[in-house]
């Protein structure tokens, strides 16, 4: 019998999405006909394989060549300006605030971050810019900042990202608000000790190689900033209080990332040999921390519950001072006891009731427009270089809202245009009612009417 009677194979492979099988082989005869028939066997068999190998990997959703589309960019600069009286070492590219160009950064699961450069115009304060060849996909990543000559980078948007489909040959809108990616420490400090002389501050990178700092001379209300920090540094704010022998007597540190966007509460502690001294600091966009301590009042940290807001402050106006009211809630807001704090000073009305989304004016005297007028001639002694008002329900009850009022110290963000000398009013913003956005400086502005029946007295109260 032959050595190789008889061999039968069997291939299956898929080709075209169709599965083929191929005819059986068989070989009867001599050796070298079974050779034969094996050596085309294996040749055959080996062509099928290579034939009915796994294609290489492709990415699906890699877009082709010229697959495209275009991204127009809308975008609105808050050009807020940065205060020059801190000093800054090694921070000098920071300072630079004046953008040049709008940076576009496009990446996705398929794409790479791809960055595209709009030239901007200082004199304008929209752009409006269309990308072109923008790689198509679904949830496109989209991150939107500007940089000054230097690539520094000067603002930063709101929304740290935003997602949208880029379609071949459309055009696709977004829309951006960038404001400054730096900003500013308010400090606010109340009742010094006789001893103290000196207030310093600095926030300090961890690497040691960014210092911001300032320092003011002691005040019956103690005001100072530090100014131009970089958005998300990561640093140390240290507060110190020092003697004129230039001795410290009490320090505060704390250490966080400094946040242009969004907002942050946190505690400072003073430290000092006999224990330990709260103080509030609160951190709100675009860049502006407020940190405050009062050491007229045995605690620091108090929560303001917002049932009322403070709206309007007219301050120096001698026995035309008033304060006005409103109340935010969708209900009447009724005190048995309504305390008015200002500094030391405070002022008590019993039996005070404000409709819901009403205004209320507290005055020093009987004004046309004053609700109620408080019970001393010394009341609402606020003036030009600040005050601590607080407004709370009875005696020593829950602070309804507390606004540390920087006067004319623009250093701290208050408006500009109220002179020492004149009597204009500062009002709150409407789009800023709240107890805690009450609190910064940057949300007031100079009044602008003249009420009614004056003429030389600015303000809207009641209104």
């Amino acid at each position: 019998m032959p050595r190789f009677n008889c061999f039968t194979g069997f291939a299956r492979c898929r080709l075209g999405g169709r599965a083929v099988c191929h005819r059986t082989i068989r070989s009867n005869g001599n050796r070298s006909a079974a050779v034969l028939t094996l050596t085309r066997f294996f040749t055959a068999a080996l062509l099928l394989f290579c034939a009915c190998a796994e294609e290489p990997k492709v990415d699906p959703v890699k877009p082709e060549s010229g697959e495209y589309g275009m991204l127009e960019v809308c975008v609105r600069v808050v050009n807020q300006p940065l205060k020059k009286g801190a000093a800054v070492n090694g921070a000098a590219a920071t300072a630079q605030t004046v953008a040049e160009n709008l940076v576009v950064e496009i990446s996705g699961s398929d794409l790479s971050p791809t960055q595209f450069r709009v030239k901007l115009n200082a004199a304008r304060t929209t752009v409006v810019d269309t990308v072109k060849k923008v790689p198509i996909g679904e949830a496109r990543k989209i991150s939107v900042w500007a940089v000054n000559k230097e690539g520094g980078k000067t603002h930063a948007d709101t929304i740290e990202y935003r997602y949208a489909d880029i379609e071949k040959a459309k055009v696709t809108r977004i829309f951006a608000t960038l404001i400054p990616a730096a900003g500013s420490i308010y400090l606010h400090i109340n009742g010094l000790e006789t001893a103290v002389v000196t207030v310093h501050a600095s926030f300090t990178s961890r690497d040691g190689e960014l210092v911001f700092k300032n320092s003011a001379a002691k005040a019956p209300h103690t005001f100072l900033s530090i100014d131009n920090i970089p958005h998300e540094l990561d640093g140390v704010l240290r507060v110190s209080l020092v003697d004129k022998q230039g001795d410290t007597l009490k320090v505060a540190t704390n250490e966080f990332v400094f946040n242009a966007r969004g907002d942050n509460i946190f505690d400072l502690q003073f430290i000092e040999n006999s224990g330990m001294l709260g103080m509030d600091a609160t951190l709100y966009a675009p860049g502006v921390t407020i940190a405050s301590y009062d050491f007229d009042k045995p605690a620091s940290n108090v929560g303001e519950t917002g049932e009322l807001i403070i709206t309007e402050i007219m301050y120096n106006a001698s026995e035309e001072n008033y304060i006005e009211l409103y109340n935010p809630k969708d209900q009447t807001v009724s005190v048995d006891t309504l305390a008015v704090e200002v500094d030391k000073t405070a002022c008590y009305f019993p039996n005070v009731s404000i409709p819901s989304k009403k205004y209320f004016v507290i005055g020093r005297k009987a004004l046309p427009y004053a609700d109620i007028v408080a019970n001393s001639p010394n009341s609402l002694p606020i003036v030009s270089t600040g005050n601590w008002i607080t407004v709370r329900r009875g005696r020593a009850g829950a602070v309804l809202d507390r606004v540390i009022c920087g006067g004319t110290n623009t250093a701290v963000g208050w408006p500009a245009g109220t002179s020492s000398g004149g009597k204009r009013s500062v009002e709150l913003s409407r789009d800023k009612y709240g107890a805690m956005e009450n609190n910064f400086g940057k949300n007031w502005a100079a009044a602008d009417q003249l009420i009614t029946g004056n003429s030389n007295v600015y303000g809207t109260p009641g209104r």
